[in-house]
């Protein structure tokens, strides 16, 4: 019998620390404070789950210690109804990079060479500001050289190159979540978390998760 209230109040007592911890997030992450709710949705990749979605920059520093310092631990542990996936910012002097990564993404390529790239440009940033500066990646990864210089030659009914449609879409995402730097991150294409607003990169994954377990309550209701 003591057993058995014992087991019933330990219950009790995780579900009172759930609710305790729940509220104390919801009272230190404030909407329009440390991060801000879309003004319209944006489509997620998968919408079975929970999706983050990082914008950055291979060439910026910031993004290179958000990825070793925090992202890549954070990323390791998500949960199975939670969907990791990146796109890369597209302001002025930054495209180059774009095509790099959708170069990467296109060959398969994306997860076995995003750090190996993240290394290489912020290694050189002004040897590696390029496509052809950062080709010989893909050569020494055993991609044919004139397959690689395939997805930036234009054809279709559209006559534009799978990096180019790749590039639009990528524009549009970033100019409807109007993102004014990076790192940033996009949960289940309703809120917006950066750097400025949240106080430091540590904190930026903080309150995603504070917005992740936000979404999966509204999604159970």
């Amino acid at each position: 019998m003591n057993k058995a209230i014992n087991r019933v109040f330990a219950l009790v007592c995780i579900s009172l620390l759930l609710l305790s911890t729940q509220s104390f997030a919801e009272e230190l992450w404030k909407e329009g404070t440390h991060y801000k709710v879309l003004p319209f949705p944006i489509k997620t990749e998968n919408p079975e789950k929970i999706e983050v979605l990082e914008i950055f920059w291979y060439g910026c520093p910031h993004c290179y210690q958000f990825n070793n310092e925090h992202l890549k631990k954070w990323e390791s542990s998500l949960p199975e109804d939670v969907y990791f996936t990146m796109t890369p910012a597209m302001f002025k002097g930054w495209v180059e990079h774009a095509k790099v990564f959708y170069a990467a993404k296109i060959l398969g390529l994306q997860k076995d060479m995003h750090q190996e790239i993240f290394d290489t440009i912020q290694g050189n940033q002004q040897k590696y500001k390029t496509v052809e500066s950062l080709k010989p990646l893909f050569i020494k990864r055993g991609v044919d050289s004139s397959k690689f210089d395939q997805l930036f030659e234009t054809g279709g009914f559209r006559k534009i190159s799978q990096i180019d449609q790749a590039l639009e879409q990528a524009e549009k995402t970033v100019n409807s979540v109007k993102i004014s730097g990076v790192p940033a991150l996009i949960i289940n294409g309703k809120y917006k978390v950066g750097v400025r607003d949240a106080g430091s990169l540590g904190n930026m994954l903080k309150i995603t998760d504070f917005l992740i377990e936000k979404e999966r309550k509204s999604l159970a209701k």
